[in-house]
C-alpha cells in the first residue's frame, strides 16, 4: 500500500486521511500506532500504518456503530413537585 519505509507525522496525518497532529499523538501514546524515535523526530513506519488501518477497518454500518455508542442507561430523577407560585 505504502511506498515509503517511514513517514514523518505529517505525512503520517495525510495518510491516514488528514487527521489531525493531535491524534497522531494521542494514538502513538495510547500504543494504537507505533513510532521510531530518531534523534529529537519521530517517523511512523508503513507497516504500522497499514497495521492500524487494518485494525480499524470495520464492515459494520456506520448507523449501527453510532446507535450503540449512544445508549446510556437512564436513570428517572426523582424530582419533588414545583411549589405553585398562586398558593402564596
Amino acid at each position: 500500500m505504502n511506498t515509503k519505509d517511514l513517514y514523518t507525522v505529517e505525512e503520517a496525518m495525510e495518510v491516514l486521511g488528514g487527521i489531525s497532529r493531535n491524534t497522531i499523538y494521542n494514538l502513538m501514546r495510547d500504543g494504537k500506532l507505533a513510532s521510531v524515535p530518531i534523534g529529537r523526530r519521530r517517523f511512523v513506519p508503513a507497516r504500522a500504518i497499514d497495521d492500524f488501518i487494518a485494525s480499524c477497518t470495520t464492515t459494520e454500518s456506520p448507523s449501527v456503530t453510532s446507535r450503540r455508542s449512544r445508549r446510556v442507561a437512564q436513570i428517572p430523577l426523582a424530582l419533588s413537585p414545583l411549589p405553585n407560585p398562586r398558593n402564596r
